[in-house]
């Protein structure tokens, strides 16, 4: 029951989190800067759908035309190698899409890709550290000396592949803008 309660209760919080922009937001909106906003962060220009639905309880209507007219100066600051770089690095490969038919895709798209290969590097080191520290401790606790064998291959296995890793990475990062 206190289950049910505490959901009631974040019901509220949840759902304004799905809100665009609030009622007060919507009456005074420059819809122009909303749209440069939106493109300088790499939101897709279709978000004024969101904002029309929302802006639309209070009855305003959003000016698409400025909203798109400053989507489109917005995007172009977006649509950059450093910005590719830096959402591939993050692992978001789902901002591509929005550069397609700009201007600074090419580069965007080549550094995303080389971003999102230092991403996989990455992610790869860590899942290895993972596997170290969970071999490491069964090393420790170990009391066969067959077994320990094995852990040590393993942990060195792993320290060759983290050092082949390692320079794979640096290389990788050396592409970046």
């Amino acid at each position: 029951m206190k289950q049910h309660t505490a959901l009631l209760l974040l019901l509220p919080v949840l759902l304004a989190g799905c809100e665009s922009m609030s009622v007060s937001e919507c009456k005074v909106a420059d819809w122009g800067r909303v749209g440069f906003a939106d493109g300088t962060r790499g939101e897709s220009d279709r978000r004024i759908a969101a904002y029309t639905e929302d802006c639309g309880k209070a009855g305003i209507v959003p000016n698409a035309q400025l909203y798109r007219y400053g989507w489109d100066q917005g995007i172009v600051q977006f649509c950059t190698p450093a910005n590719g770089w830096r959402e591939g690095i993050q692992g978001n490969s789902g901002k591509a899409s929005v550069c397609q038919g700009q201007a600074g895709f090419a580069g965007f798209s080549r550094y995303l890709d080389a971003g999102l290969q230092v991403h996989r590097t990455n992610e790869q080191m860590q899942r290895n550290a993972r596997e170290s520290e969970r071999l490491q401790r069964r090393l420790e606790e170990s009391k066969s000396d067959e077994e320990k064998k094995n852990l040590r291959s393993e942990l060195r296995q792993i320290d060759r592949e983290q050092f082949h890793l390692r320079n794979q990475l640096t290389q990788q990062q050396m592409q970046g803008p």
